[in-house]
Parts: structure tokens; sequence; C-alpha cells
């Protein structure tokens, strides 16, 4: 990709027009795509972008590489178009038949890229807003119940260290529902047992604000002995592995999944879920929802609103309480 400095194309004594130091590209190839994709990349990382969400950017970039390189064979010289981003779209729903969720995922990701493509001037057309995301049925993640809640309660073994962490852990996101990313990069200095908060750095935030959560004397109760532990293997970390140091994402996401299975609850059981039912809880139990907001560190409501699943006898009894015709007919 050429460059060019500065220059003046009017000499006139009008007000010069200047032009910009990098050209804008009606074209770009497949290569300077995947180029382009690191300097994206670095670009992201400089706006302090938490470490998850950059992997997810080149995770799910590299599924279109994969597309484009492998299944579609493009050769690198070729224009990139709509159409063979389009294409891929296609190739997602109807070939690979991803759900909608899966699918709007990757999308996402891909047009906060082209949209910076176009605001770098790399691209003079904006692609991003030429991409819509497939429809995907609402509510789709539900909560546990009650009774399955209780089921994975008791499936760790708590006599042994792993089971007893996951069990904390378990309560922890039953009790403020924090992102498991979020619990597991807690260390001993950010949980106030005698106030009861825990404090959530900016650094493990997925917003990369700083925020503090209330948590139970029950669960504090809990957690103490793993902070006792942690002290005791001079470890900063509360949760750990069970060789010490701290425990990985992928790994408690496993645990949870072998905890469903194993006491028969049907639905898919992760961490993510139990966000889901400490929002539904709290809603139901009379909370409201701006505070909720602040404790699962959401930027809108709109985004709150999805954690909240509410079934028909849930309406119906807060419909009841209300006794909205008290006031006209006694």
């Amino acid at each position: 990709m050429s460059r060019r400095k500065l220059k003046l194309t009017n000499e006139t004594e009008s007000s010069p027009i200047i032009t910009s130091d990098r050209e804008i590209f009606n074209d770009i190839t497949i290569n300077d795509f995947f180029e382009l994709h690191k300097k994206f990349m670095e670009f992201k990382a400089l706006e302090g972008l938490a470490p998850r969400s950059l992997q997810d950017h080149k995770t799910h970039f590299n599924y279109l590489k994969n597309y484009l390189e492998t299944e579609h064979r493009i050769t690198p010289v070729r224009c990139l178009d709509i159409d063979l981003l389009r294409g891929y779209i296609h190739y997602m729903v109807y070939e690979k038949q991803y759900k909608p969720c899966t699918i709007n995922i990757r999308l996402r990701n891909l047009k906060t890229f082209l949209k910076w493509l176009h605001n770098e001037n790399y691209i003079d057309i904006d692609f991003s807003t030429k991409l819509k995301l497939v429809k995907e049925p609402k509510d789709t993640i539900r909560p546990l119940s009650d009774t399955d809640v209780k089921k994975m309660l008791k499936a760790p073994n708590k006599k042994a260290y792993s089971g007893y962490r996951d069990f904390c852990l378990m309560l922890l996101m039953l009790d403020c529902g924090i992102r498991i990313t979020e619990a597991i990069n807690l260390e001993v200095e950010d949980i106030d047992l005698k106030v009861g908060l825990v404090n959530i750095k900016a650094e493990n935030a997925k917003t990369r604000m700083f925020r503090q959560v209330p948590i139970s004397n029950k669960t504090c109760k809990f957690l103490k002995e793993l902070i006792n532990i942690s002290k005791e293997n001079n470890c900063s970390y509360v949760f750990q592995s069970s060789f010490g140091g701290k425990i990985t994402r992928n790994q408690i996401v496993h645990n949870f999944e072998d905890y469903g299975k194993s006491s028969g609850v049907e639905q898919r059981c992760t961490p993510h879920v139990f966000r889901h039912v400490f929002a539904t809880n709290f809603i139901k139990a009379g909370g409201d929802i701006f505070v909720l907001q602040k404790i699962l560190g959401h930027s809108t409501l709109a985004m709150c609103r999805k954690y909240i699943q509410l079934d028909n006898s849930d309406i119906i009894k807060k419909h009841s309480e209300t006794k909205l015709l008290d006031k006209y007919i006694r």
C-alpha cells in the first residue's frame, strides 16, 4: 500500500485544501485485508480492550480467514468486495447451519473491523453498514430452575479443594452475577469480608471500568476458607487450580458442564447461565433494574434486559400484586 506526504492542492489565495497522508483505496486485496487486521488488533490493544475481547476478535477473524482460504479458495490478490462477505454469511447460515447467536457474534466482530477500515481511510466504502445481523430468537438463554440450581450445588465434591472452589464460584455468581473471567481474576485483596464487597478491577472487567458488587454473609463465610488457603500457599488469587496458581476459564466451564451432566440437569450448564439466574432472581425478589445494571456492569438497560427471564407465572404474580383496579372499583 502506497503512502504520500501531505500537500497543498490549491496554490491560489483562497484557503488551501489539504489531502490526507493516506490514500483512500477503492479496492484492497484479500492479502491486504489480512495484513490490516494485524494493525487493527494493535489499535484495539492500545485502546485498552480486555485480553478476552482481543482474543475473540482474533478467533472470529480466523474463522473468516479459513473460509476465504480453505472453503472458498480465494486468491490473495483478489480484491475484497461485499459479495465475498455476504457469501460468508450464506455459508454460515445455510451450509454450516450455525446458531443465529453464533453467527451474530462473528458478524459483530467483523463489522467492527470493517468500520475501522473505513474510519482509517483504508477503504472508501463502509462495508459494515451493508452487512446485516441475522434474526435470532429473543430470550434464548433460559436460567436454571431452582431445582436444577440445587442439583448443581450438590454436584461438586466439597471435601476436595477443586470441588469446594467450584461450589464457592457457584455461590458467588448466584449472589452477585459476577462474570467468570472477573471471578477467576479476583485476588485476596479484592474481597472485603467485613463489609461484604467485591472489588472488580478495571483491567479485569469486560467494560474496563472498576465496580464494586455486594455479597451476602453466607457467601463471605464460604469464601473465607478459600482466602485462608490462598494465604497459606502465598497465592494472591482466591480461586486456584488444584496445583496452585490461577485457575483457567476453560477449566471452570468444563467442570460446570460435567456437574450438569452428572446431576441430571438437561439444560446446558455454564458459568454464564448462573449470571442469568442471578439477574432473574434479583428482579423476582423486587430488585431495582437500575441497581441490577450497576451490579452486572452493563452499559445499557437493553443489555441488562437480556439477562432477565420471567415465565408466565412470574408475570401473573407480579400483575396481581399491583392491584391496578383497586382505586377504581372496590
